[in-house]
């Protein structure tokens, strides 16, 4: 049988003026027609105070950062879709090969430094802002909260990777934050804007689809041996709905990502199934366990070929949400968008 499988082409149509050099005394810059602009760096007269409730902690600006390391791709790219490339210091290296900056963003991605995973090389950038997902905070990795903050360093942990049950709404609260710490809340606005509008359409679009015509989904992470890692709340789960569609494995465990087996497949039968795409296991080697696996023959995903598949860093936390959820709802239901 013909293998159905589609990736996302993941680029946003954005008009973006950046920074440019760290400013001298302001910058004024264009987002969507709209013009911000962004006072001396490091003024504190003018900056004033900026204070940010990021979970369960309380961040105060007094004066704003020069030097960000962003610990993740996702973090990174928030910040060059705000015209901030020039306050990164630099970021992680890629995990793997999927982990790349959108085809419109590789430009100004060349310029920024790729540091090893270590709290001396992040402490060694002269960083005064560190942003990532709450598993970057720990001593193993880039370093605790109160490592950092004891020298003077603030530490901004991704929403989504601390509250619940994340959401896009998560995505759009940390692109709203960045504004507030950089005064660009103009950018950040414009860019949120944009991301709810394509959410919109995409429900609109499905929204004639009845409960029970909703196409079933499952997510295929990883495997090993009989094992399947999916998900079973989070972004990507959020994401799948939105676009009209249901997520088999929703609430099926406490954590968001978790282990099951085959049989899940079976009893669940989806219509689709979705691969993730990071890079530690290839998709040809996915699709083949499923293929070739006699238990899951008679699964309607299966027996269809109904394969789609997803870069992983299309589902985390960035800009590239919105333009997920679209790509999901056309393959879900490719009627309901033809023109």
């Amino acid at each position: 049988m013909k293998k159905k499988m589609i990736a996302l082409a993941a680029v946003l149509a954005l008009s973006l003026t950046g920074c440019g050099e760290k400013p001298a005394s302001s910058v004024t810059a264009s987002v969507n027609g709209t013009e911000s602009s962004s006072p001396e760096a490091g003024s504190t007269e003018e900056y004033g105070e900026v204070v940010i409730k990021n979970g369960d902690r309380t961040i105060t600006f007094t004066s704003m950062p020069q030097n960000v390391l962003c610990c993740n791709l996702y973090s990174a790219e928030n910040m060059v879709m705000l015209g901030l490339e020039d306050y990164i210091a630099g970021k992680n290296v890629p995990a793997n090969k999927a982990e790349a900056p959108l085809p419109e963003l590789e430009e100004k991605f060349r310029s920024i430094k790729e540091i090893d995973t270590s709290h001396e090389n992040a402490v060694a950038l002269d960083t005064d802002l560190i942003i990532g997902q709450i598993s970057s905070f720990q001593e193993s990795k880039w370093g605790s909260y109160e490592m950092f903050e004891s020298k003077g360093i603030n530490c901004y942990t991704i929403t989504g990777t601390i509250v619940e049950n994340e959401t896009i709404e998560d995505v759009y609260t940390d692109i709203e934050n960045l504004g507030k710490i950089f005064k660009v809340e103009d950018r950040a606005q414009a860019l949120v804007a944009q991301m709810k509008q394509e959410i919109a359409g995409v429900q609109k679009a499905v929204s004639g689809i009845g409960e029970k015509d909703k196409v079933k989904v499952f997510v295929m992470d990883s495997f090993k041996g009989n094992q399947l890692y999916t998900t079973s709340a989070g972004l990507q789960s959020n994401l799948i709905e939105l676009a009209g569609g249901i997520n088999v494995t929703r609430n099926m465990a406490d954590s968001r990502w978790f282990h099951t087996s085959v049989e899940t497949i079976v009893q669940t039968n989806p219509d689709i199934i979705i691969f993730n795409d990071y890079g530690q296991q290839t998709i040809e080697e996915k699709m083949a366990f499923v293929n070739d696996n006699p238990a899951l023959a008679d699964v309607t995903a299966v027996k269809k070929q109904a394969y789609l598949t997803i870069p992983l860093v299309a589902v985390m936390q960035d800009i590239r949400a919105s333009h997920a959820c679209k790509t999901l709802a056309e393959y879900f239901y490719p009627e309901q968008f033809e023109k």
